[in-house]
Protein backbone atom coordinates (compact mmCIF):
# COMPACT_ATOMS: atom_id res chain seq x y z
CA UNK A 1 0.00 0.00 0.00
CA UNK A 2 1.46 3.41 -0.95
CA UNK A 3 1.90 6.08 1.72
CA UNK A 4 0.04 9.39 1.06
CA UNK A 5 2.25 12.45 0.60
CA UNK A 6 2.33 15.08 3.35
CA UNK A 7 2.13 18.79 2.53
CA UNK A 8 5.91 19.17 2.74
CA UNK A 9 6.37 16.08 0.56
CA UNK A 10 4.00 17.47 -2.05
CA UNK A 11 5.91 20.75 -2.12
CA UNK A 12 9.20 18.86 -2.59
CA UNK A 13 7.73 16.78 -5.44
CA UNK A 14 6.32 19.86 -7.21
CA UNK A 15 9.64 21.72 -6.95
CA UNK A 16 11.56 18.67 -8.18
CA UNK A 17 9.24 18.11 -11.15
CA UNK A 18 9.28 21.81 -12.06
CA UNK A 19 13.09 21.88 -12.01
CA UNK A 20 13.31 18.75 -14.15
CA UNK A 21 10.88 20.13 -16.71
CA UNK A 22 12.75 23.44 -16.89
CA UNK A 23 16.04 21.64 -17.46
CA UNK A 24 14.60 19.44 -20.23
CA UNK A 25 12.92 22.41 -21.95
CA UNK A 26 16.20 24.33 -21.87
CA UNK A 27 17.98 21.40 -23.55
CA UNK A 28 15.17 21.07 -26.09
CA UNK A 29 15.44 24.70 -27.16
CA UNK A 30 19.16 24.38 -27.88
CA UNK A 31 20.13 23.53 -31.51
CA UNK A 32 21.09 19.90 -32.17
CA UNK A 33 24.74 20.52 -33.09
CA UNK A 34 27.84 18.40 -32.55
CA UNK A 35 29.39 19.11 -29.09
CA UNK A 36 32.64 21.01 -29.16
CA UNK A 37 35.77 18.94 -28.48
CA UNK A 38 37.18 19.52 -24.98
CA UNK A 39 40.59 21.20 -24.71
CA UNK A 40 43.79 19.13 -24.78
CA UNK A 41 42.03 16.33 -26.70
CA UNK A 42 44.98 15.58 -29.01
CA UNK A 43 47.50 14.88 -26.19
CA UNK A 44 45.06 12.44 -24.58
CA UNK A 45 44.50 10.77 -27.95
CA UNK A 46 48.19 10.27 -28.71
CA UNK A 47 48.89 9.09 -25.17
CA UNK A 48 46.30 6.32 -25.66
CA UNK A 49 47.76 5.57 -29.10
CA UNK A 50 51.30 5.24 -27.72
CA UNK A 51 50.10 2.97 -24.93
CA UNK A 52 48.34 0.72 -27.43
CA UNK A 53 51.40 0.67 -29.73
CA UNK A 54 53.70 -0.38 -26.87
CA UNK A 55 51.40 -3.31 -25.98
CA UNK A 56 50.95 -4.22 -29.66
CA UNK A 57 54.73 -4.32 -30.22
CA UNK A 58 55.15 -7.04 -27.56
CA UNK A 59 53.26 -9.60 -29.73
CA UNK A 60 53.12 -12.14 -26.93
CA UNK A 61 50.05 -13.86 -28.35
CA UNK A 62 46.59 -12.57 -29.19
CA UNK A 63 46.28 -11.24 -25.64
CA UNK A 64 48.65 -8.42 -26.57
CA UNK A 65 46.49 -7.40 -29.53
CA UNK A 66 43.28 -7.61 -27.50
CA UNK A 67 44.79 -5.36 -24.81
CA UNK A 68 46.06 -2.90 -27.45
CA UNK A 69 42.56 -2.80 -28.95
CA UNK A 70 41.19 -1.36 -25.69
CA UNK A 71 43.54 1.62 -25.96
CA UNK A 72 42.79 2.08 -29.67
CA UNK A 73 39.05 1.91 -29.01
CA UNK A 74 39.26 4.76 -26.46
CA UNK A 75 41.44 6.78 -28.85
CA UNK A 76 38.93 6.26 -31.66
CA UNK A 77 36.16 7.68 -29.46
CA UNK A 78 38.22 10.84 -28.90
CA UNK A 79 38.92 11.12 -32.63
CA UNK A 80 35.21 10.99 -33.48
CA UNK A 81 34.49 13.66 -30.90
CA UNK A 82 37.17 15.97 -32.29
CA UNK A 83 36.53 15.32 -36.03
CA UNK A 84 40.21 16.21 -36.55
CA UNK A 85 41.59 14.75 -39.81
CA UNK A 86 44.91 13.63 -38.29
CA UNK A 87 43.26 11.97 -35.29
CA UNK A 88 40.70 10.20 -37.51
CA UNK A 89 43.49 8.98 -39.83
CA UNK A 90 45.58 7.61 -36.95
CA UNK A 91 42.52 5.94 -35.39
CA UNK A 92 41.62 4.20 -38.68
CA UNK A 93 45.27 3.18 -39.11
CA UNK A 94 45.39 1.63 -35.62
CA UNK A 95 42.15 -0.26 -36.25
CA UNK A 96 43.58 -1.59 -39.52
CA UNK A 97 46.67 -2.87 -37.68
CA UNK A 98 44.47 -4.81 -35.25
CA UNK A 99 42.50 -6.48 -38.06
CA UNK A 100 45.76 -7.17 -39.90
CA UNK A 101 47.10 -8.97 -36.81
CA UNK A 102 43.78 -10.82 -36.42
CA UNK A 103 44.06 -12.02 -40.05
CA UNK A 104 40.49 -13.32 -40.17
CA UNK A 105 38.60 -10.45 -41.89
CA UNK A 106 40.95 -9.09 -44.59
CA UNK A 107 38.21 -7.03 -46.28
CA UNK A 108 37.90 -4.92 -43.13
CA UNK A 109 41.68 -4.56 -43.06
CA UNK A 110 41.59 -3.17 -46.61
CA UNK A 111 38.76 -0.76 -45.74
CA UNK A 112 40.50 0.68 -42.66
CA UNK A 113 43.88 1.17 -44.38
CA UNK A 114 42.24 2.77 -47.44
CA UNK A 115 40.38 5.15 -45.13
CA UNK A 116 43.63 6.02 -43.33
CA UNK A 117 45.51 6.59 -46.62
CA UNK A 118 42.74 8.89 -47.91
CA UNK A 119 42.87 11.00 -44.74
CA UNK A 120 46.69 11.16 -44.63
CA UNK A 121 46.69 12.32 -48.27
CA UNK A 122 44.93 15.53 -47.13
CA UNK A 123 47.83 16.34 -44.80
CA UNK A 124 51.05 17.19 -46.71
CA UNK A 125 53.14 16.94 -43.53
CA UNK A 126 52.07 13.28 -43.12
CA UNK A 127 53.53 12.05 -46.43
CA UNK A 128 55.48 9.24 -44.73
CA UNK A 129 52.33 7.96 -43.02
CA UNK A 130 50.48 8.18 -46.36
CA UNK A 131 53.02 5.96 -48.14
CA UNK A 132 53.01 3.53 -45.23
CA UNK A 133 49.18 3.24 -45.27
CA UNK A 134 49.17 2.83 -49.07
CA UNK A 135 51.60 -0.09 -48.82
CA UNK A 136 49.42 -1.71 -46.15
CA UNK A 137 46.47 -1.59 -48.56
CA UNK A 138 48.45 -3.79 -50.98
CA UNK A 139 49.53 -5.99 -48.07
CA UNK A 140 45.88 -6.43 -47.05
CA UNK A 141 44.81 -7.28 -50.62
CA UNK A 142 47.31 -10.16 -50.55
CA UNK A 143 45.45 -11.63 -47.57
CA UNK A 144 42.01 -11.38 -49.27
CA UNK A 145 43.54 -12.95 -51.52
CA UNK A 146 43.37 -10.58 -54.49
CA UNK A 147 46.74 -10.68 -56.23
CA UNK A 148 45.59 -8.45 -59.10
CA UNK A 149 44.70 -5.51 -56.82
CA UNK A 150 47.80 -6.11 -54.71
CA UNK A 151 50.15 -5.89 -57.71
CA UNK A 152 48.26 -2.90 -59.15
CA UNK A 153 48.55 -1.01 -55.85
CA UNK A 154 52.27 -1.79 -55.59
CA UNK A 155 52.94 -0.55 -59.11
CA UNK A 156 51.00 2.67 -58.54
CA UNK A 157 52.88 3.25 -55.30
CA UNK A 158 56.23 2.58 -57.02
CA UNK A 159 55.39 5.21 -59.66
CA UNK A 160 54.63 7.77 -56.93
CA UNK A 161 57.82 7.02 -55.00
CA UNK A 162 60.04 7.25 -58.09
CA UNK A 163 58.96 10.88 -58.41
CA UNK A 164 60.31 11.62 -54.91
CA UNK A 165 63.89 12.86 -54.38
CA UNK A 166 66.42 10.49 -52.83
CA UNK A 167 66.48 12.43 -49.55
CA UNK A 168 62.80 11.68 -49.04
CA UNK A 169 62.89 8.21 -50.59
CA UNK A 170 65.40 6.91 -48.03
CA UNK A 171 62.95 7.96 -45.29
CA UNK A 172 60.34 5.47 -46.57
CA UNK A 173 61.41 2.13 -45.03
CA UNK A 174 58.22 0.39 -46.21
CA UNK A 175 59.79 -0.13 -49.66
CA UNK A 176 61.22 -3.39 -48.29
CA UNK A 177 57.72 -4.42 -47.23
CA UNK A 178 56.45 -3.63 -50.73
CA UNK A 179 59.01 -6.08 -52.15
CA UNK A 180 57.99 -8.66 -49.53
CA UNK A 181 54.32 -8.35 -50.56
CA UNK A 182 55.34 -8.79 -54.21
CA UNK A 183 57.02 -12.09 -53.32
CA UNK A 184 53.88 -13.14 -51.40
CA UNK A 185 51.89 -12.94 -54.66
CA UNK A 186 54.84 -14.62 -56.47
CA UNK A 187 55.63 -11.64 -58.68
CA UNK A 188 59.38 -11.97 -58.25
CA UNK A 189 60.44 -9.62 -61.08
CA UNK A 190 58.38 -6.85 -59.45
CA UNK A 191 59.98 -7.56 -56.06
CA UNK A 192 63.46 -7.46 -57.57
CA UNK A 193 62.77 -4.12 -59.30
CA UNK A 194 61.33 -2.61 -56.09
CA UNK A 195 64.54 -3.43 -54.18
CA UNK A 196 66.79 -2.10 -56.96
CA UNK A 197 64.86 1.11 -57.66
CA UNK A 198 63.57 2.21 -54.25
CA UNK A 199 66.02 1.16 -51.54
CA UNK A 200 69.60 0.41 -50.60
CA UNK A 201 70.90 -2.10 -48.09
CA UNK A 202 72.53 0.69 -46.04
CA UNK A 203 69.16 2.43 -45.61
CA UNK A 204 67.40 -0.57 -44.02
CA UNK A 205 67.02 -0.81 -40.23
CA UNK A 206 64.72 -2.76 -37.93
CA UNK A 207 61.97 -0.73 -36.23
CA UNK A 208 60.31 -2.41 -33.19
CA UNK A 209 57.28 -0.10 -33.45
CA UNK A 210 56.43 -1.01 -37.06
CA UNK A 211 58.31 -3.77 -38.91
CA UNK A 212 61.63 -5.56 -38.74
CA UNK A 213 62.66 -4.13 -42.10
CA UNK A 214 66.17 -5.60 -42.10
CA UNK A 215 64.88 -9.09 -41.26
CA UNK A 216 62.31 -8.78 -44.03
CA UNK A 217 65.05 -7.63 -46.41
CA UNK A 218 66.86 -10.92 -45.76
CA UNK A 219 63.60 -12.82 -46.33
CA UNK A 220 62.93 -11.12 -49.68
CA UNK A 221 66.48 -11.77 -50.88
CA UNK A 222 66.26 -15.41 -49.77
CA UNK A 223 62.99 -15.87 -51.67
CA UNK A 224 64.45 -14.29 -54.78
CA UNK A 225 67.54 -16.52 -54.54
CA UNK A 226 65.69 -19.82 -54.00
CA UNK A 227 62.31 -19.34 -55.70
CA UNK A 228 63.24 -16.95 -58.50
CA UNK A 229 66.89 -17.70 -59.33
CA UNK A 230 66.65 -21.42 -58.33
CA UNK A 231 69.72 -21.34 -56.08
CA UNK A 232 69.99 -24.17 -53.55
CA UNK A 233 72.24 -22.17 -51.22
CA UNK A 234 72.31 -18.46 -50.37
CA UNK A 235 73.93 -16.37 -47.62
CA UNK A 236 70.52 -14.79 -47.04
CA UNK A 237 69.21 -18.16 -45.85
CA UNK A 238 71.86 -18.16 -43.12
CA UNK A 239 70.87 -14.61 -42.15
CA UNK A 240 67.24 -15.75 -41.99
CA UNK A 241 68.18 -18.61 -39.67
CA UNK A 242 69.83 -16.12 -37.29
CA UNK A 243 66.66 -14.01 -37.37
CA UNK A 244 64.62 -17.10 -36.42
CA UNK A 245 66.91 -17.98 -33.52
CA UNK A 246 66.70 -14.51 -31.94
CA UNK A 247 62.97 -14.06 -32.57
CA UNK A 248 61.48 -11.76 -29.97
CA UNK A 249 57.93 -13.11 -29.96
CA UNK A 250 56.03 -16.26 -31.00
CA UNK A 251 54.42 -14.62 -34.05
CA UNK A 252 57.85 -13.75 -35.53
CA UNK A 253 59.20 -17.24 -34.83
CA UNK A 254 56.16 -18.85 -36.44
CA UNK A 255 56.41 -16.60 -39.51
CA UNK A 256 60.14 -17.07 -40.13
CA UNK A 257 59.98 -20.79 -39.30
CA UNK A 258 57.27 -21.33 -41.91
CA UNK A 259 59.28 -19.41 -44.51
CA UNK A 260 62.46 -21.36 -43.72
CA UNK A 261 60.58 -24.64 -44.09
CA UNK A 262 59.25 -23.58 -47.50
CA UNK A 263 62.59 -22.28 -48.76
CA UNK A 264 64.57 -25.33 -47.64
CA UNK A 265 61.98 -27.61 -49.24
CA UNK A 266 62.20 -25.76 -52.56
CA UNK A 267 66.01 -25.87 -52.31
CA UNK A 268 65.87 -29.66 -51.90
CA UNK A 269 67.14 -29.61 -48.32
CA UNK A 270 64.35 -31.69 -46.86
CA UNK A 271 65.71 -32.54 -43.37
CA UNK A 272 66.02 -28.83 -42.49
CA UNK A 273 62.61 -28.16 -44.05
CA UNK A 274 60.95 -30.88 -41.99
CA UNK A 275 62.57 -29.67 -38.74
CA UNK A 276 61.36 -26.10 -39.19
CA UNK A 277 57.91 -27.28 -40.32
CA UNK A 278 57.46 -29.39 -37.17
CA UNK A 279 58.48 -26.51 -34.87
CA UNK A 280 56.22 -24.07 -36.68
CA UNK A 281 53.24 -26.44 -36.50
CA UNK A 282 53.57 -26.77 -32.73
CA UNK A 283 53.92 -23.02 -32.29
CA UNK A 284 50.95 -22.28 -34.58
CA UNK A 285 48.71 -24.70 -32.67
CA UNK A 286 49.64 -23.08 -29.35
CA UNK A 287 48.76 -19.62 -30.70
CA UNK A 288 45.52 -20.61 -32.45
CA UNK A 289 44.13 -22.75 -29.65
CA UNK A 290 45.20 -20.48 -26.79
CA UNK A 291 42.86 -18.20 -24.82
CA UNK A 292 44.25 -15.12 -26.55
CA UNK A 293 42.33 -15.83 -29.79
CA UNK A 294 38.99 -15.69 -27.97
CA UNK A 295 40.01 -12.49 -26.20
CA UNK A 296 40.97 -10.97 -29.53
CA UNK A 297 37.62 -11.87 -31.06
CA UNK A 298 35.72 -10.37 -28.12
CA UNK A 299 37.80 -7.19 -28.21
CA UNK A 300 37.00 -6.64 -31.90
CA UNK A 301 33.31 -7.33 -31.34
CA UNK A 302 33.24 -4.83 -28.47
CA UNK A 303 34.99 -2.22 -30.60
CA UNK A 304 32.54 -2.66 -33.49
CA UNK A 305 29.59 -2.60 -31.10
CA UNK A 306 30.83 0.53 -29.40
CA UNK A 307 31.40 2.28 -32.72
CA UNK A 308 27.90 1.36 -33.82
CA UNK A 309 26.41 2.65 -30.58
CA UNK A 310 28.25 5.94 -30.94
CA UNK A 311 26.99 6.36 -34.49
CA UNK A 312 23.44 5.63 -33.37
CA UNK A 313 23.75 8.13 -30.53
CA UNK A 314 25.00 10.83 -32.94
CA UNK A 315 22.11 10.13 -35.32
CA UNK A 316 19.66 10.34 -32.45
CA UNK A 317 21.04 13.73 -31.38
CA UNK A 318 20.80 15.09 -34.91
CA UNK A 319 17.22 13.88 -35.33
CA UNK A 320 15.98 15.26 -32.01
CA UNK A 321 13.11 17.76 -32.31
CA UNK A 322 11.02 19.78 -29.88
CA UNK A 323 7.95 17.67 -30.67
CA UNK A 324 9.77 14.46 -29.80
CA UNK A 325 11.02 15.87 -26.52
CA UNK A 326 7.52 17.06 -25.57
CA UNK A 327 6.28 13.51 -26.06
CA UNK A 328 9.17 12.20 -23.95
CA UNK A 329 8.26 14.66 -21.15
CA UNK A 330 4.69 13.40 -21.14
CA UNK A 331 5.85 9.80 -20.91
CA UNK A 332 8.30 10.63 -18.10
CA UNK A 333 5.51 12.34 -16.13
CA UNK A 334 3.36 9.22 -16.36
CA UNK A 335 6.18 6.79 -15.66
CA UNK A 336 7.37 8.64 -12.56
CA UNK A 337 4.24 7.47 -10.68
CA UNK A 338 4.49 3.97 -12.06
CA UNK A 339 8.17 3.16 -11.54
CA UNK A 340 7.98 2.94 -7.74
CA UNK A 341 5.38 0.16 -7.93
CA UNK A 342 7.33 -1.71 -10.61
CA UNK A 343 10.73 -1.58 -8.90
CA UNK A 344 10.07 -4.60 -6.71
CA UNK A 345 8.66 -6.63 -9.62
CA UNK A 346 11.64 -5.71 -11.78
CA UNK A 347 14.02 -6.88 -9.07
CA UNK A 348 12.28 -10.24 -8.84
CA UNK A 349 12.30 -10.64 -12.60
CA UNK A 350 15.99 -9.77 -12.72
CA UNK A 351 16.78 -12.53 -10.24
CA UNK A 352 14.74 -15.05 -12.24
CA UNK A 353 16.35 -13.93 -15.50
CA UNK A 354 19.84 -14.24 -14.02
CA UNK A 355 19.09 -17.81 -12.94
CA UNK A 356 17.71 -18.65 -16.39
CA UNK A 357 20.79 -17.15 -18.07
CA UNK A 358 23.06 -19.18 -15.81
CA UNK A 359 21.23 -22.40 -16.71
CA UNK A 360 21.41 -21.49 -20.40
CA UNK A 361 25.14 -20.75 -20.19
CA UNK A 362 25.77 -24.15 -18.62
CA UNK A 363 23.87 -25.89 -21.42
CA UNK A 364 25.71 -23.90 -24.07
CA UNK A 365 29.05 -24.82 -22.47
CA UNK A 366 28.09 -28.51 -22.56
CA UNK A 367 27.11 -28.29 -26.24
CA UNK A 368 30.35 -26.47 -27.12
CA UNK A 369 32.41 -29.08 -25.29
CA UNK A 370 30.65 -31.91 -27.12
CA UNK A 371 31.10 -30.16 -30.48
CA UNK A 372 34.82 -29.65 -29.85
CA UNK A 373 35.22 -33.34 -29.00
CA UNK A 374 33.41 -34.40 -32.19
CA UNK A 375 35.46 -32.05 -34.39
CA UNK A 376 38.67 -33.24 -32.74
CA UNK A 377 37.84 -36.86 -33.53
CA UNK A 378 36.90 -36.01 -37.12
CA UNK A 379 40.23 -34.22 -37.54
CA UNK A 380 42.14 -37.17 -36.07
CA UNK A 381 40.35 -39.66 -38.34
CA UNK A 382 41.09 -37.59 -41.46
CA UNK A 383 44.73 -37.31 -40.43
CA UNK A 384 44.91 -41.09 -39.86
CA UNK A 385 43.51 -41.83 -43.35
CA UNK A 386 45.91 -39.27 -44.86
CA UNK A 387 48.89 -40.86 -43.06
CA UNK A 388 47.92 -44.39 -44.10
CA UNK A 389 47.70 -43.36 -47.75
CA UNK A 390 51.04 -41.54 -47.50
CA UNK A 391 52.66 -44.61 -45.93
CA UNK A 392 51.36 -46.79 -48.77
CA UNK A 393 52.81 -44.31 -51.29
CA UNK A 394 56.28 -44.73 -49.80
CA UNK A 395 56.03 -48.52 -49.89
CA UNK A 396 54.83 -49.05 -53.44
CA UNK A 397 57.02 -49.01 -56.51
CA UNK A 398 54.27 -49.37 -59.09
CA UNK A 399 53.85 -46.01 -60.85
CA UNK A 400 50.14 -46.50 -61.55
CA UNK A 401 49.40 -47.54 -57.97
CA UNK A 402 51.47 -44.60 -56.69
CA UNK A 403 49.50 -42.19 -58.83
CA UNK A 404 46.16 -43.55 -57.60
CA UNK A 405 47.28 -43.43 -53.95
CA UNK A 406 48.51 -39.87 -54.40
CA UNK A 407 45.17 -38.84 -55.96
CA UNK A 408 43.28 -40.44 -53.08
CA UNK A 409 45.50 -38.68 -50.55
CA UNK A 410 44.87 -35.31 -52.19
CA UNK A 411 41.11 -35.91 -52.06
CA UNK A 412 41.34 -36.67 -48.36
CA UNK A 413 43.50 -33.57 -47.88
CA UNK A 414 40.88 -31.49 -49.72
CA UNK A 415 38.22 -32.62 -47.25
CA UNK A 416 40.62 -31.98 -44.35
CA UNK A 417 41.33 -28.45 -45.61
CA UNK A 418 37.58 -27.76 -45.72
CA UNK A 419 37.22 -29.10 -42.19
CA UNK A 420 40.05 -26.84 -40.95
CA UNK A 421 38.46 -23.76 -42.54
CA UNK A 422 35.10 -24.55 -40.97
CA UNK A 423 36.78 -24.83 -37.57
CA UNK A 424 38.77 -21.62 -38.07
CA UNK A 425 35.77 -19.52 -39.15
CA UNK A 426 33.09 -17.94 -36.99
CA UNK A 427 30.62 -20.52 -35.68
CA UNK A 428 27.65 -18.34 -36.68
CA UNK A 429 29.07 -17.09 -40.01
CA UNK A 430 29.68 -18.44 -43.51
CA UNK A 431 32.85 -20.21 -44.62
CA UNK A 432 35.75 -17.97 -45.71
CA UNK A 433 35.72 -19.33 -49.28
CA UNK A 434 38.82 -17.36 -50.38
CA UNK A 435 41.01 -18.74 -47.59
CA UNK A 436 39.68 -22.27 -48.16
CA UNK A 437 40.37 -22.26 -51.91
CA UNK A 438 43.84 -20.76 -51.34
CA UNK A 439 44.75 -23.50 -48.84
CA UNK A 440 43.28 -26.25 -51.06
CA UNK A 441 45.10 -25.21 -54.24
CA UNK A 442 48.37 -24.65 -52.37
CA UNK A 443 48.19 -28.19 -50.95
CA UNK A 444 47.77 -29.74 -54.43
CA UNK A 445 50.50 -27.56 -55.96
CA UNK A 446 52.98 -28.29 -53.17
CA UNK A 447 52.36 -32.03 -53.57
CA UNK A 448 52.57 -32.30 -57.37
CA UNK A 449 54.41 -29.30 -58.78
CA UNK A 450 57.94 -30.40 -57.78
CA UNK A 451 60.25 -28.01 -59.69
CA UNK A 452 57.46 -26.58 -61.86
CA UNK A 453 56.71 -22.87 -61.29
CA UNK A 454 52.96 -22.56 -60.61
CA UNK A 455 51.17 -19.22 -60.12
CA UNK A 456 47.57 -19.08 -58.94
CA UNK A 457 45.14 -16.21 -59.68
CA UNK A 458 42.20 -16.52 -57.28
CA UNK A 459 39.28 -14.08 -57.57
CA UNK A 460 36.27 -14.75 -55.34
CA UNK A 461 33.14 -12.81 -54.55
CA UNK A 462 31.11 -13.14 -51.35
CA UNK A 463 29.12 -16.24 -52.32
CA UNK A 464 27.35 -18.95 -50.36
CA UNK A 465 27.16 -22.48 -51.71
CA UNK A 466 24.55 -25.09 -50.77
CA UNK A 467 25.10 -26.59 -47.28
CA UNK A 468 26.85 -29.70 -48.58
CA UNK A 469 28.35 -28.14 -51.69
CA UNK A 470 31.79 -27.29 -50.27
CA UNK A 471 32.96 -30.92 -50.12
CA UNK A 472 31.97 -31.52 -53.74
CA UNK A 473 33.60 -28.26 -54.86
CA UNK A 474 36.86 -29.12 -53.05
CA UNK A 475 37.06 -32.52 -54.79
CA UNK A 476 36.25 -31.05 -58.21
CA UNK A 477 38.91 -28.34 -57.85
CA UNK A 478 41.37 -30.98 -56.65
CA UNK A 479 40.85 -32.95 -59.89
CA UNK A 480 41.11 -29.83 -62.09
CA UNK A 481 44.36 -28.62 -60.52
CA UNK A 482 45.83 -32.15 -60.62
CA UNK A 483 45.02 -32.47 -64.34
CA UNK A 484 46.56 -29.04 -65.09
CA UNK A 485 49.82 -29.84 -63.28
CA UNK A 486 50.13 -33.28 -64.89
CA UNK A 487 49.05 -32.60 -68.45
CA UNK A 488 49.07 -28.86 -69.24
CA UNK A 489 51.84 -27.54 -71.48
CA UNK A 490 52.13 -23.87 -70.41
CA UNK A 491 53.26 -21.01 -72.57
CA UNK A 492 56.61 -20.06 -71.02
CA UNK A 493 58.14 -21.35 -67.80
CA UNK A 494 55.16 -20.65 -65.54
CA UNK A 495 51.97 -22.64 -65.27
CA UNK A 496 49.22 -20.15 -64.43
CA UNK A 497 45.97 -21.33 -62.88
CA UNK A 498 42.97 -18.98 -62.78
CA UNK A 499 39.95 -19.60 -60.53
CA UNK A 500 37.05 -17.11 -60.51
CA UNK A 501 33.96 -17.49 -58.31
CA UNK A 502 31.06 -15.14 -59.06
CA UNK A 503 27.43 -14.64 -58.12
CA UNK A 504 24.89 -14.64 -60.93
CA UNK A 505 21.08 -14.52 -60.76
CA UNK A 506 19.94 -17.82 -59.29
CA UNK A 507 23.32 -19.55 -59.38
CA UNK A 508 27.01 -19.50 -58.48
CA UNK A 509 29.43 -19.54 -61.44
CA UNK A 510 32.91 -21.04 -61.09
CA UNK A 511 35.41 -20.63 -63.95
CA UNK A 512 38.67 -22.55 -64.05
CA UNK A 513 41.44 -22.30 -66.66
CA UNK A 514 45.18 -22.73 -67.12
CA UNK A 515 47.58 -21.28 -69.68
CA UNK A 516 48.44 -24.63 -71.25
CA UNK A 517 48.53 -25.04 -75.02
CA UNK A 518 45.68 -26.94 -76.73
CA UNK A 519 46.45 -30.63 -77.38
CA UNK A 520 48.06 -31.52 -80.70
CA UNK A 521 48.38 -34.77 -82.57
CA UNK A 522 51.66 -35.46 -80.79
CA UNK A 523 50.47 -34.50 -77.29
CA UNK A 524 46.83 -35.31 -76.79
CA UNK A 525 44.72 -34.57 -73.73
CA UNK A 526 44.49 -37.41 -71.19
CA UNK A 527 41.84 -40.05 -71.65
CA UNK A 528 38.82 -39.75 -69.30
CA UNK A 529 39.58 -41.75 -66.20
CA UNK A 530 38.55 -41.98 -62.58
CA UNK A 531 39.06 -38.22 -62.04
CA UNK A 532 36.64 -37.35 -64.85
CA UNK A 533 34.10 -39.81 -63.48
CA UNK A 534 34.40 -38.22 -60.03
CA UNK A 535 33.89 -34.73 -61.47
CA UNK A 536 30.83 -35.84 -63.39
CA UNK A 537 29.32 -37.65 -60.39
CA UNK A 538 29.86 -34.69 -58.04
CA UNK A 539 28.43 -32.23 -60.60
CA UNK A 540 25.27 -34.33 -60.90
CA UNK A 541 24.92 -34.55 -57.13
CA UNK A 542 25.11 -30.75 -56.93
CA UNK A 543 22.54 -30.40 -59.70
CA UNK A 544 25.15 -28.28 -61.45
CA UNK A 545 25.96 -27.76 -65.11
CA UNK A 546 29.56 -28.55 -66.11
CA UNK A 547 30.87 -27.26 -69.44
CA UNK A 548 34.25 -27.49 -71.12
CA UNK A 549 34.64 -24.33 -73.19
CA UNK A 550 35.46 -25.10 -76.85
CA UNK A 551 38.38 -22.67 -76.99
CA UNK A 552 40.51 -24.75 -74.66
CA UNK A 553 40.37 -28.31 -73.21
CA UNK A 554 41.44 -27.14 -69.72
CA UNK A 555 38.93 -24.30 -69.35
CA UNK A 556 35.86 -25.35 -67.37
CA UNK A 557 32.69 -23.61 -66.29
CA UNK A 558 30.59 -24.93 -63.38
CA UNK A 559 27.13 -23.45 -62.73
CA UNK A 560 25.67 -24.35 -59.31
CA UNK A 561 22.01 -23.36 -58.63
CA UNK A 562 21.45 -21.55 -55.33
CA UNK A 563 18.76 -24.01 -54.28
CA UNK A 564 20.83 -27.13 -55.01
CA UNK A 565 21.18 -29.80 -52.31
CA UNK A 566 23.54 -32.80 -52.13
Amino acid sequence: MSTPLTSSGRRWWICRSTGLLSLLLTVACQPATRPAAPPALAPRFFALLRAGDSVYAQKQGYQSFAQAQRYYDSAQTLARRSQDTLLLAEAAFAQGRIYDAWNRQPHKTVAYFEQAATLFARLPAQWRRYYYARFLVAHAYDKVPDSLHAVRTLRQLRAELLREPTTRLRQVPSTVEMALTATEVRNYPLADSLLRQLTRRSWVRNDPQTYDYLDHYYLVQARLAVLHRRQSASPFLDSLRRVYRVGRNPFDREYYGQNLATLYARAGRYPEAYAYLARTKRLSDSLTNGPGAAQMRQALLRAESRAGQERQAADLIRSRTLLGLSLALAIISLLSFYLARQRRLASERAVALAQANQDLDEKVAQVELLNKEIQHRVKNNLHMVFSLLQMQERRTENAEVLEQLQAARLRVESIAALHNQLLAGRPDGPLDLSAFLKELISAVVNCLANEQHVVTHLLTEDVQLPPNGYVALSLILNEWVTNSIKYARPVGERLELTVRVRNQPGLVRIDYADNGLPPTTTAAAPEPGLGSQIIGLLSRQLGATLRTLPAHPYHYELLIPHGAEN
